[in-house]
């Protein structure tokens, strides 16, 4: 069994895909999820020159997705993700024939490449060893093929942290990784780079981030947390709604592209 797979990290994946299931209202509340995969829609638009192949992992209800299919109608696009209400919602909303859909893990792939392009916005956060999953989705890239994403890094929701450390309250809000590390964990037989964008979030208070979170299925807490007690959790929002109006999302935007020989695709 590899550390991926343990009892608590599938526990873990299974709350995830309950919470996501759940959230009905994740396309009010998903501003912040919109506005990345718009700014890595970009970056593909510029890189990614005319993929016939295209793997989506954690489409979400389709924000991403919607903008591949559009950009690349003629390319073969797979989306995927943990959780079947979300593949529901997405299938529902998008009706291009050239979109298949299916329920699928990421960080450990059931389906077999090789994709020009690999893309997905604001799931890799989720991964219990992204190193590891990183990998796998790598090994899946044709030669000179991409894979472009979007994560969470170090100093987001930096202030509801500050709230919860200032009135002892205990914080669920995971470690996301610095940029140096992210860095260091691709995978040898490629190059790997990435971007930092810094996005604000104007919220009206506390609570009002809070059920943001809770809609978007976001509110699994870190694992082995300790969850606030409700004097606490009061005490770290009245801090919040006092001292600030907005959370910071810090954004990596990363690409790898893997070594070899693109050969050129063939009609029969």
């Amino acid at each position: 069994m590899t550390r991926a797979d343990t009892p608590e990290n599938t526990l873990r994946r299974n709350s995830i895909a309950a919470r996501f299931d759940a959230a009905e209202d994740y396309d009010a509340a998903a501003h912040i999820q919109r506005r990345c995969a718009t700014a890595l829609m970009d970056r593909i638009r510029s890189t990614a020159a005319d993929p016939t192949s295209i793997l989506e992992f954690g489409c979400g209800t389709g924000f991403l997705t919607a903008q591949l299919a559009a950009h690349f109608p003629q390319a073969n696009l797979l989306a995927t993700d943990l959780a079947p209400g979300m593949i529901a919602r997405a299938r529902q909303r998008l009706s291009e024939e050239t979109i298949r859909f299916h329920v699928m893990d990421a960080e450990h792939p059931d389906i077999s490449g090789p994709f020009d392009l690999i893309a997905s916005s604001l799931c890799l956060q989720w991964f219990s060893n992204r190193s590891d999953g990183l990998r796998r989705l790598c090994d899946l890239l044709a030669p000179q093929g991409r894979l472009m994403v979007t994560t969470l890094l170090q100093s987001s929701l930096g202030e509801w942290k500050q709230a919860c450390l200032a009135e002892g309250a205990p914080c669920g809000v995971p470690d996301y990784p610095s940029a140096q590390t992210v860095q260091s964990e691709w995978r040898a037989g490629g190059v790997g780079t990435w971007e930092v964008l810094t996005l604000q979030d104007p919220v009206g208070s506390a609570r009002d981030f809070l059920r943001g979170l809770r809609q978007i299925g976001a509110s699994v807490p870190r694992a082995g947390s300790t969850p606030a007690g409700i004097a606490a959790l009061r005490r770290a929002m009245r801090h919040f709604d006092r001292t600030h109006s907005s959370v910071t999302y810090q954004i990596g935007i990363g690409t790898f592209v893997k070594s070899g020989v693109k050969t050129e695709r063939t009609e029969p």
